[in-house]
């Protein structure tokens, strides 16, 4: 008996300890704090498939999950992550297959929704395998648990703006793509791809302004391998800026750009990040090998919002000389051994880790570098 009252008094002393502890980490009255978390293009490369299959272990199978595994941590601590989804899962009546037509396991988007809750799917890619992969690629996703973006089946869902609850705070989101690389669905078709239109986005920025908190807008945009926005960029940045967006997150240039607080004409501020460069691929090149993740805290107080700690992640994709083993790893985890070992350094001999870091202190303003 004495035993057992003393087990009670020992587990009650650890509850009132937890529970001191947990409300020193409370928010202050009256405050929520959303912890928001973006990645770049995730693009799925022929070669990729084939690593995927071997991991396996099995015949007809992929695993892409380890190629995420030393990332997969701080994505999922986030309250709300997004990424761009660059390579359409078509279905199985294509051929998967890489560039310049895209058709990747659906394996791969089930690695993704276990590490992502918002996926965008508005980008150059996205009608690689026309009307029918298209339509596949929108019910794979919705049959995933995630909140899908960048997509529209008819004319009134194009009106329709996707927003995300958490926490007592709402986050609207609007996606737009430069083009789709000259592949078109048929004229009679109801789908709609949400082209970068100036007019058009407006309108619905103003709309969507009022649906929500915050309004973020994913655009894929931009010049490739261009490691600075063109005046084009600026200009739609600004024009956002002053129609009230909050964040914009950019796609496409397989390479980092910039990253800045743009002035809205109601006195407040936007977050630009103009492109977060690749999150995974098989590219060659070093620079297409080097990307980021976004994060920040959406902060509500006294019923206003505020974006702070807005910082990014350095991450590198790595593979082996045989262009295998593809793994992500955050900059700050990777190794010396490790860049002397990359797969890309028989074409790129400037690839080092020194190169790595210096390639993001040169785009990156200090204040945004989060090693």
């Amino acid at each position: 008996m004495q035993n057992n009252i003393m087990i009670k008094k020992i587990i009650a002393l650890v509850f009132i300890i937890l529970n001191i502890g947990a409300a020193a980490v409370v928010p202050e009255s009256g405050e929520t704090r959303v912890k928001f978390i973006a990645a770049g293009d995730n693009i799925v490369h022929e070669i990729m498939i084939e690593d995927a299959r071997e991991r396996s272990g099995r015949d007809g199978g992929y695993n892409f999950k380890d190629m995420y595994k030393h990332v997969a941590d701080i994505i999922k601590a986030a309250d709300i992550s997004l990424v761009n989804v660059e390579t359409p899962i078509a279905g199985d009546e294509f051929e998967y297959s890489g560039y310049p037509h895209f058709n990747t396991p659906k394996e791969n988007g089930h690695a993704l929704a276990e590490l992502f809750n918002i996926i965008n799917i508005a980008n150059n890619h996205m009608v690689d395998c026309g009307e029918t992969g298209y339509i596949n690629h929108i019910n794979f996703w919705e049959s995933q648990d995630i909140m899908l973006v960048g997509v529209y089946k008819d004319a009134q869902d194009f009106e329709r703006v996707r927003v995300y609850n958490i926490k007592d705070i709402s986050v609207a989101f609007l996606s737009y793509t430069y083009g789709t690389n000259g592949m078109l669905l048929p004229e009679e078709s109801g789908l709609i791809v949400p082209l970068i239109d100036k007019d058009i986005m407006e309108r619905q920025i103003r709309y969507a302004r009022d649906t929500a908190d915050v309004l973020v807008i994913i655009m894929h945009w931009g010049e490739e391998d261009s490691f600075a926005p063109d005046k084009w960029q600026r200009s739609l940045a600004q024009m956002m800026a002053d129609n009230g967006v909050d964040l914009i997150v950019g796609m496409h240039p397989h390479v980092l750009q910039e990253i800045k607080w743009v002035r809205r004409k109601d006195g407040g501020r936007m977050l630009v990040a103009y492109s977060l460069g690749n999150f995974i691929s098989a590219q060659i090149p070093a620079h297409n090998l080097v990307g980021a993740l976004l994060e920040l805290d959406i902060i509500k107080k006294d019923g206003k919002i505020s974006l702070e700690n807005a910082s990014i992640i350095p991450i590198v994709t790595h593979y082996n000389k045989a262009r295998k083993g593809l793994q992500v790893y955050r900059l700050e985890d990777y190794t010396d051994k490790l860049a002397r070992a990359h797969g890309c350094i028989n074409i790129n001999e400037k690839f080092s880790l020194e190169y790595l870091n210096k390639l993001v202190t040169d785009i990156i303003a200090p204040e945004f570098i989060n090693n």
